[in-house]
């Protein structure tokens, strides 16, 4: 007796995890957000990564491709959706929703997202 699976993907939540954890760090590493310094804001822009009110805004270096990097955004962001809905995973929504930010200024070499009226140093 042969027992054939109809299901294309028997990846454990682990493996899919894993491979999610993956792609968020292709992005964090085309960023260049860790690995080169900030020492002038106008060198960085950021870009919305979550369909969430709450977070999401990924700052990455302007001589990185945005057009490369938004599409590794929404990659990440489809495949996020389909371990969501495979695995019942649902956000609440007792966020505090956040504005966008307002720009980008460099903290001890760091690009960080300014807020509000905040003015860069």
């Amino acid at each position: 007796m042969t027992t054939i699976s109809c299901s294309k993907d028997e990846s454990t939540r682990e493996e899919e995890q894993a491979r999610l954890d993956k792609m968020y760090q292709e992005i964090i590493d085309y960023s260049q957000v860790n690995s080169k310094s900030c020492t002038n804001p106008d060198e960085w822009s950021f870009m919305k990564y979550s369909p969430s009110n709450c977070s999401g805004y990924m700052i990455y270096n302007k001589a990185v491709d945005a057009d490369i990097f938004r599409k590794k955004i929404d990659q990440y962001r489809e495949a996020q959706g389909k371990f969501d809905a495979k695995w019942g995973v649902y956000y609440t929504s007792d966020c505090v929703m956040m504005p966008p930010p307002t720009g980008i200024k460099c903290v001890d070499e760091k690009p960080t997202l300014i807020y509000g009226n905040t003015k860069p140093q």
